[in-house]
């Protein structure tokens, strides 16, 4: 048989090999370390199979176990470069040795593989049979030459005389075994101090000496020799391991570095998703805030959830105008308001139901009973609600108790189905249509037992039953009712409930409205035109204008309880505001879009703030979508006859003046004349008012604290800790002509008032203000004065429109640290910032500008915004944010971003006055809560506290569905913004 080839060394192999030269076994060895190779050199590891050891030790366990571990260690380390794991192999039972069954054998086969035996001499280990048969295996089969002994106990002696050592004094070796073994005396190494375990530290120099006496008769090299090549060695491995440190440290900050990179650019690439997903889901909720607003105001949380961007901003500070939308099963063909406004009707075929105006809680639900309701009216003092069927019966109910109307009595009409029933604002007198166009009149003294005093006879030719067919004036004496022809006949209605006929007029007439003074008749015809009569003088009913919608039909009208405004509903769906403060002159308004059929009934809240409106746009009654809709009713916030996202409109006469909150945000001064308000997120009331000569109102601010009030016509100061008796603490005025301007410092009892010239006041003590400046001329404005947050900086206007900053830190010696000049307009309002180092001037030409005045020597210009029209009569800066609001001649008010330098960004128009020259002052509370706006037309407060916003929104809808999710954000798993605390709750009486 041929012998098996022999296999050569790794590295004679890798000589013949094509591998380059500089591919070392040494770093074929620092590979290993990778798990490449296992090369070892001389001494260096092999397989198991062949692998041998330098050096084998033969120890005692009971006494040289520790000493033997680091004698090992030691060994293993000295002299290794860093690239090995080990410089000299050495076999110690505890640790090269398994659980075996031949245990002898196994050492036999290690002694058998080492180069060298080192004998660890002590009294135990000369006693130990196992230390004796290696040393044994070892005479017998090697040299004695190769035999090192470590002394760690007992005495050793050397004889020599006899060449052998003296048994007498040794009894650290084992005589019967080393007996006349050596023939010269070996040199042993002393580590009897290794017993101490203090000094079994590696990095001990004394037992790295002792290690060089074994590896030199092991290499062959001198002890010197081997100490200076551990100790380069060592510091070569000192310096890999902190070259290889400094490595790793910068791999780790590069890595960190890259991560940190990572981390912020998917970071940024997750905001700049989230702010474009958070705009795309406001456009979403825009488009479809009239026909869906429960699913929009559900998508507007989500968007400023998804990232608070200033579109979500503004959308949210607007998100008042949407409508809240009542459903009701089957044909919902009217409703009506409570006198004060506090309830509302439904009528649906199955009966009425009663809802709180301000909630939309059910009250009360009251079935029909005669087949299906048709017709419902409050009575002026909302003690009785009437309700008429579709049989021509007419149910009287007692409101004492809201929750549980009582029957009261019932009458049969004798007529066809009732279509529209109104009591008369002063006389116990119903009044009733029915579908024929027949009319009647109910005496309700007795509620038990109503009984008919007089009837409009049946003109022949009816009208659609879009429209009740009444209307009757504010004090009850003209009735206006539908008739024959497409006519309109106007009536005198006595006390007594007799119908006196005063006037005809011809229409067409498809739906009909009369002005609350009885003096404007508004017809409604097929042909989409509205025809406005003058019927004040009844026999001359002359016809005054025409106002023309784009749409086939009108189907219903309302004047609200002002007469200055009319809405308009039509056969599309679209319902129609005009201003009709001039009756001859009407101007068109807003235009509201969320019908999809056509509108069946129109009626003004009593405050005029709520116009509510009734279409046959539900879900079908079938699920098919085979039979007729259901209807819903929506109720759209309005001022005028513009859409309204305020949630206050106070009668506060009207001024022009910029409205003041106290310190504390619960009182508010403004209007004609003056009144004081207190105001919270649930209800707002008049408490008290103080005395003015202006018959436009006066200038008013409140001190930091909120306890005083300075009024600029006369200029006084007014204690109002009790707000229901302000009292005067200024009995002779502090300036005798009054003041256009007033304001107090923010941190010291100092009063500046403006008129022709600017004075501050020292007002330490109230009832003496003392006069201590007198600056030049001033620019005559409600807004000419703004103190800085520290109350040492004044910015006031001249009469040239430009803005001086004075320094008022010693009022006596007031000085004029910088002026701001504009090259085009005069400035006309102005607002410091919270924290005092932005001032925003508004101009005449409509522009918004913002200066950086941190060092108010020398104001930096930043960006300038001119979305106003016209003159910017006030300014207003948040407490909290960097949001600002406008208000202007134009009769707009305008929030703004003022975060960045660019200038300040339109985020939200929250009203717009059409129709005439109305300045609008503005003002923050200091809670940061409300937004103040007064103008000719009055006082409105909005809601500017984001959290509350996003509670009302999520109140007002129901929870987004799962479907709905899916639609709009597909990509997102679904996680309803209005999940938490119950949000989104809503009565199942309400349409999302």
């Amino acid at each position: 048989m041929a012998a098996a080839p022999v296999r050569k060394p790794l590295t004679a192999r890798i000589a013949q090999s094509r591998i380059p030269r500089w591919i070392s076994p040494i770093r074929l060895r620092a590979a290993g370390l990778l798990g490449l190779a296992r090369v070892g050199a001389g001494v260096g590891e092999r397989h198991e199979e062949d692998r041998r050891y330098d050096v084998f030790i033969s120890y005692s366990h009971a006494w040289d176990r520790e000493v033997a571990r680091a004698l090992q260690s030691q060994l293993h380390r000295f002299a290794k470069p860093w690239y090995r794991p080990r410089s000299i192999t050495v076999f110690r039972d505890e640790t090269d040795l398994s659980a075996t069954p031949g245990l002898w054998r196994e050492i036999e086969r290690a002694l058998s593989r080492a180069d060298w035996l080192v004998v660890m001499a002590s009294p135990r280990a000369a006693a130990s049979p196992w230390v004796r048969k290696e040393i044994q295996w070892w005479l017998d089969h090697r040299s004695p030459n190769r035999i090192l002994i470590a002394w760690t106990d007992g005495r050793l002696a050397w004889d020599s005389s006899n060449g052998t050592f003296d048994w007498s004094a040794t009894d650290a070796l084992p005589r019967e075994v080393m007996a006349d073994v050596f023939g010269d005396q070996p040199r042993w190494v002393d580590l009897r101090w290794l017993h101490n375990s203090d000094q079994l530290a590696g990095s001990n120099p004394q037992l790295l000496e002792c290690a060089a006496e074994f590896v030199a008769p092991l290499t062959g090299k001198s002890k010197a020799e081997l100490i200076g090549e551990h100790v380069r060695q060592h510091r070569r491995t000192v310096r890999w391991v902190q070259s290889t440190i400094a490595v790793l440290i910068t791999l780790v900050l590069t890595a960190v570095l890259g991560g940190v990179t990572a981390y912020t650019q998917r970071n940024t690439a997750r905001e700049q998703t989230l702010t474009a997903q958070s705009r795309r889901l406001v456009a979403e909720a825009l488009s479809i805030r009239d026909t869906r607003p429960g699913l929009a105001r559900q998508l507007l949380v989500h968007a400023y959830r998804m990232s608070p961007t200033t579109e979500a901003v503004g959308a949210l500070l607007g998100s008042a105008s949407m409508p809240r939308v009542v459903q009701a099963a089957g044909y919902s063909r009217t409703m009506a308001y409570s006198g004060d406004g506090n309830v509302l009707a439904v009528v649906a075929e199955n009966g009425v139901k009663l809802y709180a105006s301000a909630t939309l809680e059910v009250l009360a639900s009251l079935d029909a009973h005669d087949g299906h309701t048709t017709a419902v009216a409050f009575s002026r003092d909302g003690k009785l609600l009437a309700t008429g069927e579709v049989g021509g019966e007419v149910r009287l109910f007692d409101l004492a108790s809201i929750h549980r109307p009582r029957p009261l009595g019932s009458v049969s009409t004798g007529t066809g189905a009732l279509r529209g029933l109104l009591f008369s604002p002063h006389a116990p007198l119903l009044v009733y249509s029915t579908a024929d166009s027949a009319a009647g009149v109910l005496d309700v003294r007795d509620t038990t037992l109503p009984v008919p005093t007089s009837t409009v006879p049946d003109f022949g030719n009816g009208l659609l039953s879009a429209t009740t067919g009444l209307a009757i004036s504010l004090d009850g004496d003209v009735l206006a009712t539908t008739g024959e022809d497409d006519s309109a006949r106007v009536w005198n209605l006595s006390e007594s409930g007799r119908l006196t006929p005063l006037a005809k007029v011809s229409g067409p007439v498809h739906a009909m409205a009369l002005s609350p003074d009885g003096y404007t008749l508004a017809l409604g015809g097929e042909d989409g035109t509205v025809r406005l009569w003058d019927v004040a003088e009844p026999a001359r009913a002359v016809e005054r204008g025409r106002l023309h919608v784009q749409s086939q039909s009108i189907q219903a009208m309302a004047f609200s309880a002002q007469g200055t405004t009319l809405a308009t509903g039509d056969s599309d769906g679209m319902i129609r505001l005009w201003d009709m403060s001039d009756p001859l002159r009407p101007q068109s308004g807003a235009l509201l879009t969320g019908h999809t059929s056509w509108v069946s009934h129109l009626a003004f809240s009593p405050d005029g703030h709520t116009l509510a409106s009734v279409g046959s746009d539900g879900a079908p009654l079938a699920a098919d979508g085979s039979h007729t809709l259901n209807g819903t009713v929506r109720l759209w916030p309005v001022s005028g006859a513009e859409r309204s996202s305020s949630f206050a409109i106070l009668p506060s006469g009207g001024t022009d003046n910029t409205p003041s909150f106290s310190g504390d945000s619960r009182l508010l001064a403004a209007g004609h004349p003056t009144g004081i308000w207190e105001v919270s997120d649930q209800w707002h009331r008049r408490v008290g008012s103080v005395r003015t000569f202006n018959q436009g109102g006066q200038a008013v601010a409140f001190s930091p604290q909120g306890r005083l009030l300075a009024t600029g016509v006369p200029a006084v100061l007014w204690d109002v800790a009790h707000p229901t008796r302000p009292r005067n603490l200024t009995p002779g005025t502090t300036q005798s002509g009054g003041a256009q301007a007033v304001g107090f410092s923010p941190t010291r009892p100092v009063l500046a008032t403006a008129q022709d010239s600017v004075q501050l006041w020292d007002i330490s003590h109230l009832d003496r203000p003392v006069l201590m400046a007198t600056l030049p001329r001033s620019e005559t404005s409600s807004q000419a004065l703004a103190f800085r947050n520290d109350g040492r900086i004044l910015a006031a206007l001249d009469p040239h429109g430009a803005v001086i900053l004075w320094d008022v830190d010693r009022p006596s010696r007031a000085a004029v640290r910088s002026a701001i000049k504009f090259s085009k307009g005069k400035a006309r309002s102005l607002a410091f910032s919270a924290d005092g180092r932005t001032l925003l001037v508004g101009d005449s030409t409509g522009s918004v500008t913002v200066w950086n005045v941190s060092d108010v020597s020398r104001p930096e210009r930043g960006g300038v915004s001119e979305r106003h029209t016209s003159a910017v009569t006030s300014l207003g800066l948040h407490p909290k944010k960097p949001i600002a609001a406008s208000g202007g001649e134009d009769g707009s008010v305008r929030l703004w971003d003022a975060s960045g330098p660019a200038g300040p960004v339109e985020i939200a128009t929250l009203g717009e006055e059409e129709g005439g020259y109305r300045p609008t002052a503005v003002s923050f509370s200091p809670n940061g809560k409300w937004l103040a706006a007064g103008n000719g037309s009055g006082l409105r407060l909005w809601s500017v506290d984001e959290t509350g916003i996003l509670q009302r929104l999520c109140a007002d809808s129901p929870r987004i569905t799962p479907d709905q999710w899916t639609q709009y954000l597909p990509e997102y798993a679904y996680d309803p913004p209005c999940a938490q605390d119950g949000a989104g709750r809503r009565r199942d009486s309400e349409n999302p």
